[in-house]
């Protein structure tokens, strides 16, 4: 019995064209050049990547370009904004306002030993100091 010719299959991308005008172009398109609706989107899809992508790499390196062309004053006045702006942020409220849980201890429940500080440390957290 002969084999049939093993079929190779390349991965499914499935793509719904939600404008019926693209949808209508595409076919025709693809009519007007002899080839397939996947064809022609497959080329027009490497065509946009490729273009958006040299666009990128222009941007990347004029960004590169600029910040190499900083000098040694301009890069220390970048630095010095940075500390300013990070001090001003600290002045500012914190975010969360921290306060203590009064927990009953039950009668039940054995007394917590106290520890030894001999700097004082604890002291600046005993909800009962004033």
């Amino acid at each position: 019995m002969p084999r049939m010719a093993e079929r190779r299959t390349s991965p499914a991308f499935p793509l719904r064209l939600r404008n019926p005008r693209v949808r209508a172009l595409l076919r025709e398109v693809a009519a007007q050049e002899h080839i397939s609706q996947n064809e022609l989107i497959e080329q027009a899809l490497e065509h946009e990547l490729s273009l958006r992508g040299a666009r990128l790499a222009e941007d990347l390196a004029a960004a590169a370009e600029r910040l190499a062309q900083l000098s040694d004053s301009a890069y220390a006045q970048m630095i010095d904004e940075s500390i300013d702006a990070f001090v001003a942020g600290e002045a500012e409220p914190e975010p969360l306002k921290a306060y203590v849980l009064h927990r009953e201890r039950p009668s039940s429940a054995p007394a917590v030993p106290r520890m030894t500080d001999p700097l004082g440390v604890l002291a600046a957290f005993d909800p009962s100091r004033d």
